[in-house]
């Protein structure tokens, strides 16, 4: 397999988080798609700065998936500068849940293609269910895609969750928020759900959907327990605001910091 770059699978392997566990997401990401992976590394974040550390989980891989095209490349810059530089050739970048430097946030927050954050340990279900959570907007038509393409790639179904937490009146907007029932509110999301999928599904009608609408004032508390059997969650990413913790969102940030699986994010369209 050529190693294009238009059609790498890229991720950071260092010594702050589990490196293995994250070039493993990585090239199953990589297989998945048909397409090569390469693994940055820094030369400064290497044990005594050996160079032959990136070159191992290659061998590792290799042994393991003799037929993906893997590569290994280590910097003297800063890897998350790097990462997002690629980002905007790549067709996925893939970094480990950082608790220390918290770099993932970096990655997930400004990268320019579809992000996969890795946790320390991954969920013990990798042939589980996609999980995507939404907002009910046409700016997660992105994330929408992502997670069904995912699911397709990997022959699971999509779970598609919303969690609204508002004013029916406000979030709903059929719904009166003087006579507020919470049954007609569910029936009304669901139905908006719906809508927010349906071009999706006719695009991947193999992929079987479950739609769950939620009511909760702490969305990202539901959208945990919701992922706790997923294979990977999926969520958007904000184009508006100027900080790493508004570009992400509340939501966001929590599934990264604690979610049990992969956690991809995927930059939302412009208004």
């Amino acid at each position: 397999m050529r190693d294009n770059l238009e059609q790498r699978v890229v991720a950071i392997v260092d010594s702050s988080v589990p490196c293995f566990e994250t070039a493993s997401v990585a090239a199953r990401e990589a297989r998945l798609r048909h397409r090569p992976l390469r693994l940055i590394s820094a030369a400064g974040g290497l044990s005594g700065g050996l160079r032959p550390y990136p070159a191992a989980i290659v061998r590792r891989l290799r042994d393991r998936w003799p037929d993906l095209a893997v590569s290994a490349r280590v910097i003297d810059g800063d890897l998350t500068d790097e990462l997002l530089d690629e980002s905007r050739r790549a067709a996925l970048v893939v970094a480990g849940r950082d608790e220390v430097n918290g770099r993932h946030y970096q990655v997930a927050a400004h990268t320019f293609c579809p992000a996969v954050v890795v946790p320390p340990a991954r969920s013990q279900n990798p042939d589980g269910p996609v999980l995507l959570g939404v907002e009910i907007s046409p700016h997660d038509e992105p994330a929408v895609g992502f997670a069904f393409e995912e699911a397709a790639l990997r022959g699971v179904p999509l779970v598609a969750v919303h969690v609204w937490s508002g004013i029916p009146g406000t979030a709903l907007s059929d719904i009166n928020p003087f006579a507020y029932d919470l049954g007609q509110a569910r029936t009304a999301a669901d139905r908006l759900l719906a809508e927010l999928l349906a071009g999706w599904t006719d695009k991947y009608p193999t992929v079987p959907v479950r739609r769950m609408a939620l009511y909760d004032v702490n969305p990202a508390r539901t959208l945990l327990q919701a992922c706790a059997d997923a294979a990977l969650a999926v969520v958007g990413a904000n184009r508006h605001g100027t900080t790493t913790p508004q570009l992400l969102g509340h939501t966001a940030r929590g599934l990264l910091d604690h979610a049990p699986c992969p956690v991809g994010v995927v930059r939302q369209t412009s208004t």
